[in-house]
């Protein structure tokens, strides 16, 4: 609802803008020539073709950014694999110096003198 009384109200602003501006305007385009053609459609063109515009460069930063992106997280998969590799390897590696320390005993500790 609220979208319709908007459209309305840009409605109401273009065909007002449009009763004031209806002097005809000749438009020249290389060898062309356009005779007659009223100014709010001159100005309102203009308007869309710059918003046309911007749109075009926004969807080419978005993709770009999306491309980015995309190597972005194929590094961060990798490094992520990485970590777990690592942390399978540091988990093999705990349970055979569990296996060591259990089959060879450390010795006992003898208390120790110092001398000053």
């Amino acid at each position: 609802m609220l979208l319709l009384l908007i459209a309305v109200i840009i409605g109401i602003a273009f065909g007002y803008f449009a009763t004031q501006n209806t002097t005809p305007v000749t438009i020249h385009v290389a060898e062309y020539a356009l005779e007659g053609v009223p100014l709010y459609l001159v100005i309102v063109g203009s308007l869309f073709l710059g918003l046309f515009i911007a749109w075009i460069l926004y969807v080419v930063r978005s993709v770009s950014s999306r491309v980015t992106l995309y190597g972005k997280d194929h590094a961060v998969k990798s490094a992520n694999q990485t970590v777990a590799d690592l942390e399978h390897r540091v988990h093999e590696l705990e349970i055979e110096s569990a296996q060591l320390k259990t089959k060879y005993p450390p010795p006992p500790e003898s208390p120790t003198r110092r001398v000053a």
